[in-house]
């Protein structure tokens, strides 16, 4: 039995692969109107494409761009439109070898900041789940302790602010920038809903 479907993932933008796939069958080019994760506006990119592939139920394309490869999730495509030009792969390279490389760069992607934390014990496992992605390392865990030790690494100092989620249940011990961004963002979070209900907050009136 295999499901795919990821826990809680909410509404899935549905995905045409059509054009995709029917630009690797006929070996042409494709231009793609793409949005990134945290942007709004989509760019547009000429890509030589290789093939499709599922992984957790995602589907991604695999492609050249620029003689590189690149990773394009589906469900972020905008339009795609099939050129008349041939496509232009690097002789030898094929999907399995592509996807490879892209791959090993996504795992082996260093996070620029290592993060510290202590974790009640009573929400351990949801945080080991939730934060999979983001661990640098196994917790040390003693069986016994209150509070368990982890480390995490992170792209950039505003990404621990997804460890406010656990409010009081998840502690940052370093380093110190780590701590100053969530100490901004709980007092901004304070201040927002210590004025709820006095008409002033955003959206009022």
């Amino acid at each position: 039995l295999v499901d795919a479907t990821r826990w809680k993932s909410g509404p899935q933008q549905a995905v045409d692969l059509d054009v995709l796939q029917d630009a690797v069958f006929a070996d042409r080019r494709l231009r793609l109107r793409y949005r990134h994760s945290g942007e709004r506006e989509p760019r547009t990119y000429t890509v030589d494409p290789y093939g499709l592939v599922s992984k957790a139920g995602v589907w991604y394309l695999v492609a050249d761009r620029r003689a590189r490869p690149r990773l394009f999730r589906a469900d972020r495509v905008r339009s795609a439109r099939l050129l008349d030009d041939p496509v232009r792969r690097r002789p030898g390279v094929e999907l399995a070898d592509a996807w490879e490389v892209v791959l090993r760069e996504v795992e082996e992607r260093p996070g620029g900041l290592d993060v510290t934390v202590r974790v009640r014990r009573d929400r351990l496992d949801m945080f080991l789940r939730l934060n999979a992605s983001s661990l640098a390392a196994l917790p040390d865990d003693d069986g016994g302790s209150e509070w368990v030790t982890a480390r995490l690494s992170y792209g950039i100092v505003r990404e621990v602010r997804q460890l406010l989620a656990f409010s009081d249940r998840v502690e940052v011990l370093s380093p110190p920038e780590a701590r100053e961004e969530l100490r901004v963002a709980a007092e901004a979070v304070a201040q927002l809903y210590g004025r709820a209900g006095t008409g002033e907050g955003p959206g009022a009136g």
